[in-house]
């Protein structure tokens, strides 16, 4: 386990940070460092691992560049995820004058034969790689020839399965370090919380790391949301803001290529110059419309986030999503791409109740069933453990899924891969598959589109929210220039939109459990039109639940009492008797417990101790309710474990936390095995925090 980070030191005066300015200056033409760069800069000219999160726009690719261009013993070798990035950058270097070269699919055989010789002969300082060629045996025999003083790994979140943007061929990353001499790492991204970065650091092995939080304030954007109730004042909104832009750059983001399409379209109709970019086009296509917003020949680019990754257009003065993302992750990369030179941008999120349901869609279909699993290690089985490429175990639409499936059974111990490349290791494991990894992730996704769509219905500062959620505790509560506040912030209709958001969450989670049970997607079970109606009108009864807007008599036969009981549940006072946890009904920080975790108290003050049980008596998983009891552990509502964890798990886990707080229950559950359960990690995790 790699060990503590510790905090990287500027030396101002050093002969080596002298260097480094002077080669920004002769080479980049910068008179001084960006905020965070010679700290990071430092600590890889030291050799010492380093994680670097900076925001967009804060100068990462100098962070390797001008150590690259100081180092005289070998090759800067930088894995990037995108092939326009990759030659976007070589071009760069190549233009100032600096020997740079990448190899991906896009380059001949032979020219990538010509580069590996250059690199071999030490003509080349900067190599850049797509991360899926370490797949390659070839590649990776002239790879270990070379002299490479440095790995540097670019968008680093893409390692972390907990990031926005999991990539299993980053995964691989860790291992193909050791192939190639153990270099020194510098892995960089501008979107990482707290638990991506321990991803980070533990997939790839750094060791006693140097990790730098540069912030992630962009003080130059301004943050809005339209709330909004049709599609049609979406398009109203973003054509209007368009306009007024007039000459300037801007990126309308839709969350389909079929919405792409219709924006695109009626955005032409109405005269305003703009086009498509979304991965169902032809390659050369986008290459065009790419170069040609890059040149400025094109002003308005509406596409998926298939765009953006790596985009160095320094002056797009206007960001706006027409429908929400998956998580403030996604969010904060895209709109990240507004105001790169530092001058003021707008960051726009066209938002109606009825987004959510287009990214649970995804959600689900990125997180296959457990039977889909056992199908897709039985194809693989037939193959008798040969390779082969992962289309040959995938279904048409199976796309979306296949990884997380594949990953799954690697987690098992069950299959291996390398690249595209997926083979049986055990042919006789089928009773061994364990998904309980995959519904951590799937359970992981929603709370991170909680997140989203809480931040898309705030009415106090947008900043704010953003910089809490990454974890960066020195922002203030109001930034003075987003929406909200702006418009005079936090207001009485405040407190009751918390309250239907509470509500509203508490039903989504019966939603899931009966979908779960039956089989369905959530949406077939009720919209979330519908439980946001259920939430504001709070029925009691068979009559005042017909009254919700999506309730039919069929519907309610089968799924209106379950509904009903988390309404009794969220308008029912605590009995009198429970007067000894009554401090309980405030957490620590002053805020009341959701009717939902009074629920779970109930059932626990009733002499229920066993998780399972009090999932099926509350028609939830398992895992939700493990997180009730951590949270009730957390605010002293219950005063122990007793009954439900035995203290030889709770000394285990300890053993294997060595002492150290727990911030990977996935880490200690791949330690530790079948000795203990998620749920039982979730609620040790809980108490020992308390203690």
């Amino acid at each position: 386990m790699p060990g503590p980070s510790a905090p990287v030191v500027e030396p101002t005066s050093s002969p080596a940070l002298n260097a480094a300015r002077k080669v920004l200056r002769d080479v980049f033409g910068y008179g001084e460092f960006r905020p965070g760069q010679a700290e990071v800069i430092s600590a890889v000219l030291a050799k010492r691992d380093t994680l670097a999160v900076m925001p967009t726009g804060g100068g990462k690719s100098v962070c390797y560049q001008v150590p690259a261009l100081l180092r005289t013993d070998g090759l800067t070798l930088v894995v990037s995820p995108l092939l326009a990035l990759m030659k976007d950058q070589v071009d760069a270097m190549r233009a100032m004058g600096v020997p740079a070269a990448a190899i991906n699919s896009t380059v001949a055989i032979e020219e990538q034969r010509e580069v590996l010789a250059a690199a071999g002969s030490g003509e080349l300082r900067l190599l850049y790689v797509a991360p899926e060629r370490f797949g390659a045996a070839g590649f990776m025999a002239a790879l270990r020839s070379l002299p490479v003083a440095l790995l540097a790994i670019d968008e680093a979140h893409c390692i972390s399965q907990w990031g926005h943007d999991f990539r299993p061929s980053y995964r691989e990353l860790g291992a193909v370090r050791d192939r190639i001499g153990s270099p020194p790492v510098v892995a960089l991204t501008a979107t990482a919380d707290p638990r991506v970065r321990d991803d980070i650091v533990q997939r790839l092995g750094l060791h006693d790391p140097a990790i730098h939080v540069a912030g992630f304030d962009r003080p130059n954007l301004r943050f809005e949301v339209a709330k909004v109730s049709s599609l049609k004042e979406k398009f109203e909104g973003i054509s209007a803001q368009l306009r007024a832009l007039k000459d300037e750059s801007a990126i309308v983001y839709c969350g389909t290529r079929k919405r792409v399409e219709e924006v695109t379209d009626s955005l032409q109709r109405a005269g305003i110059r703009c086009a498509r970019y979304h991965a169902g086009m032809q390659d050369e296509d986008r290459k065009r419309i790419q170069d040609a917003f890059a040149r400025d020949t094109l002003r308005v680019i509406v596409a998926t986030n298939a765009f953006g990754m790596g985009i160095d257009k320094p002056d797009v003065r206007a960001v706006i999503h027409h429908d929400m993302p998956d998580s403030l992750e996604s969010y904060y990369q895209e709109a990240g791409r507004a105001g790169r030179d530092g001058g003021a941008a707008t960051c726009t999120l066209y938002y109606a109740t009825r987004d959510r349901g287009l990214r649970e869609f995804f959600i689900e279909m990125a997180h296959p069933e457990a039977s889909r699993v056992v199908e897709v290690y039985q194809q693989l089985v037939t193959f008798g453990g040969n390779r082969v490429h992962v289309r040959e175990v995938m279904r048409e639409n199976d796309e979306p899924g296949i990884n997380a499936a594949v990953q799954s059974l690697v987690e098992s111990g069950l299959v291996g891969r390398a690249g595209y490349s997926v083979w049986a290791t055990r042919l006789d494991g089928e009773a061994d598959i364990d998904t309980a990894g995959l519904e951590a992730h799937r359970e992981h996704s929603f709370q991170k589109l909680d997140a989203m769509e809480n931040y898309a219905r705030s009415r106090t500062c947008l900043r704010a929210r953003i910089l809490e959620y990454f974890g960066d505790a020195t922002h203030e509560l109001a930034c003075g220039n987003c929406g909200p506040c702006i418009s005079g912030g936090e207001t009485h209709e405040e407190a009751t939109t918390g309250a239907e958001d509470s509500l509203f969450r508490d039903l989504r989670e019966t939603r899931k459990a009966i979908a779960d049970r039956d089989g369905v997607p959530p949406f077939v079970v009720f919209s979330d039109a519908t439980l946001r109606d259920m939430a504001k009108k709070r029925p009691r009864n068979r009559m005042e639940m017909l009254s919700v807007s999506g309730v039919g008599q069929v519907k309610f036969e089968r799924y209106g009492e379950a509904f009903l009981s988390v309404m009794r549940a969220a308008t029912a006072p605590l009995p009198e008797r429970k007067t000894l946890y009554s401090r309980a009904t405030k957490a620590a920080d002053g805020s009341k417990l959701t009717p939902s975790l009074r629920e779970t108290l109930s059932l626990y003050e009733d002499g229920i101790r066993d998780v399972r049980t009090m999932a099926r008596a509350r028609a939830l998983s398992p895992s939700t309710i493990a997180n009730h009891l951590g949270q009730l552990l957390m605010y002293g509502a219950i005063p122990d474990l007793d009954g439900m964890v035995d203290e030889e798990k709770v000394a285990l886990v300890r053993t294997a936390a060595k002492g150290q707080p727990i911030t990977s229950i996935g880490a200690l559950k791949q330690q530790l095995g079948e000795q203990v359960t998620y749920e039982d990690l979730h609620l040790i995790r809980a108490w020992l925090a308390r203690k």
